[in-house]
């Protein structure tokens, strides 16, 4: 590690990694409920819907979620390497960002969900809800708590024009 930072700089490093050790976790999560709703629902078939169009509906969820996830992280890195190569403030309202402060958390959902309809899984809808609360009660206060640490008031302004997935 270069003994050349300052202070400053190896707390937004830590921050920095933090927030992905916090993001990693949820995401995490909400594998886990896959994989436990499909478990379930191998033990305990209990169907939600007929058969018929819904595994389309929800594949185009599972595609869409997909297209969303990579939008948001692309973005994600193309502000943050803009910022460190021109040395310019962060810039949180880019690409889905625009929308809402957690894309990628949204993708999941999307995904999570069109899975539930594609494998007619009353148990992945379960487990799809008791995640995304732990995510949205536990994992993003803690990142957006960190992520005002770091940024501060420019990530406050960020706030309070866009609203969180949920």
């Amino acid at each position: 590690m270069d003994t050349n930072l300052t202070k400053r700089e190896k707390e937004q490093s830590f921050t920095s990694g933090a927030v992905h050790f916090i993001l990693s976790h949820s995401y995490l999560l909400f594998l886990v409920a896959i994989v436990l709703g499909v478990v379930l629902q191998i033990g305990f078939p209990v169907p939600l819907f007929g058969t018929g169009v819904y595994s389309y509906l929800g594949s185009f969820m599972i595609l869409g979620g997909s297209g969303l996830i990579y939008w948001a992280q692309t973005s994600s890195h193309r502000s943050e390497r803009e910022m460190r190569e021109k040395n310019t403030p962060r810039v949180f309202d880019c690409g889905p960002y625009k929308y809402s402060r957690n894309p990628t958390h949204l993708g999941l959902s999307l995904m999570t969900i069109g899975l539930g309809i594609v494998f007619n899984s009353f148990f992945i809808f379960i487990c799809f809800i008791g995640a995304s609360l732990i995510s949205k009660f536990i994992f993003l206060r803690k990142e957006e708590a960190l992520l005002e640490e770091k940024y501060g008031e420019p990530y406050r302004e960020y706030k309070k024009k866009v609203s969180t997935w949920v």
